[in-house]
């Protein structure tokens, strides 16, 4: 009876030693399974806040060509603006010298038009009784 006792004693620790080995091994590859889960969740996070910089920085990109582009097309019509109002500057400057010739010949016709105005001769002062 002792013996048969020992057996059975043996046979379960046996048993009960492979069933724990197994189980520690069957959550092992559990583990394992959610660790590569987990991996694979952060890789794809990781690819998505790259995508999403990726786009916003092509976004500030187009934005700033375009700030860019504006302020030129500003610059250009500041400087028409600018190259214009030189134009009339210029033109008004060469009328007003033009009149300015013209009132001088104008003068000149004039001082040859006029005869000279000889000086006035004094008269006699008038008498005072009369």
């Amino acid at each position: 009876m002792q013996k048969l006792i020992v057996v059975a004693f043996t046979a379960l620790c046996m048993v009960g030693v492979s069933s724990l080995a197994m189980a520690d091994e069957a959550m092992k590859g559990e583990m394992d399974a959610m660790k590569s889960d987990i991996t694979t969740e952060k890789e794809s996070m990781k690819a998505d806040v790259k995508s999403k910089k990726e786009a916003m920085k092509g976004k500030m990109k187009a934005r700033k060509e375009e700030m860019k582009a504006k302020k030129q097309a500003m610059k250009d019509k500041a400087k028409a603006h600018k190259e214009e109002l030189k134009a009339k500057g210029e033109e008004a400057k060469t009328a007003g010298q033009s009149m300015g010739q013209e009132m001088k010949a104008a003068g000149q016709d004039m001082k040859a038009a006029v005869p000279s105005v000889p000086a006035p001769t004094t008269a006699p002062a008038p008498a005072a009784g009369h």
